[in-house]
């Protein structure tokens, strides 16, 4: 991973979304239309993270791991229009479930053609959803665990040997960090934008899963960064401290950590050739 490689596949996004999110500060400046900042900067981010890895998206696609971007364009519309609407941005639930049923029919994966297969996908996204952000749960903090879980999987992808997916999901790590630092400058609604994330989370992990037959990765690893997300969720919303953000954050830790390790741990050893 060259730094030109760096400042491309993951700077523009990063540009992109700060440029659009400080955009928002001035022209959507009514708490009505603030969410719709952070919901197209993240939409659109993704679509330029994805578009300089393998150009504008087909429809249908030619591959099919790109029906993630698809999935991902069609929540990032749907959140986009929820804040819109009167009390519908309230309905978190709802809103995850509709991500759910959007992933479990577009998203297409090698192996992952069973109705099982896709019952999975439908509840990996609605406990993804809803456990980033809770009524609770401050927007700071789902940015933040959103950085972690996905910068946990581009490590992972780099494991399987899956450089896209790697700068894919590095681009989207570092899109989290940058809006987590514009939300502790100037805080600001940011309804429905958990969504994208959720799905992005989901489809990251199994496409991983799909493109790695030989499971270089073990495929648990994939999932515990999906299965923090409501175990940290849980635990914030049972504590009632004032450390519960912490103790959230720690648990979200303890399990990206894991699967990182594990999957170094268990990666076949390299064979040496000699001359």
């Amino acid at each position: 991973m060259n730094p030109t490689d760096i400042l491309k596949f993951i700077g523009i996004p990063v540009a992109v979304a700060t440029g659009i999110m400080l955009l928002s500060w001035w022209v959507l400046a009514s708490k009505r239309l603030q969410p719709l900042g952070a919901t197209i900067a993240v939409g659109v981010a993704c679509l330029t993270a994805f578009i300089l890895q393998d150009g504008v998206p087909a429809f249908p696609p030619t591959e099919k791991w790109h029906w993630l971007i698809i999935t991902i364009m069609l929540v990032s519309i749907l959140a986009c229009i929820y804040p819109l609407w009167k009390k519908w941005d309230e309905l978190i639930v709802l809103q995850a479930m509709i991500a759910g049923l959007i992933g479990a029919i577009f998203m297409q994966f090698p192996s992952q053609d069973e109705i099982i297969d896709r019952f999975v996908v439908f509840i990996l996204i609605l406990f993804a959803c809803i456990g980033l952000r809770r009524f609770t749960i401050p927007p700071w903090h789902m940015f933040l665990a959103s950085w972690m879980i996905l910068a946990s999987l581009s490590i992972l992808a780099l494991q399987a040997s899956f450089a896209k997916l790697a700068f894919f999901a590095g681009a989207m790590s570092a899109v989290a960090a940058a809006l987590c630092v514009l939300q502790l400058v100037n805080p600001r609604e940011t309804k429905s934008v958990q969504m994208i994330f959720g799905v992005f989370i989901v489809g990251c992990a199994l496409c991983g899963i799909a493109y790695d037959p030989t499971h270089h990765v073990p495929i648990l690893a994939w999932f515990l960064p999906i299965i923090c997300i409501p175990i940290s969720a849980i635990a914030y919303f049972l504590c009632k401290g004032k450390c519960r953000a912490v103790l959230s954050l720690v648990i979200i830790t303890f399990f990206v950590v894991g699967a990182v390790s594990w999957a170094i741990v268990a990666a076949p050893p390299t064979v040496e050739m000699w001359p």
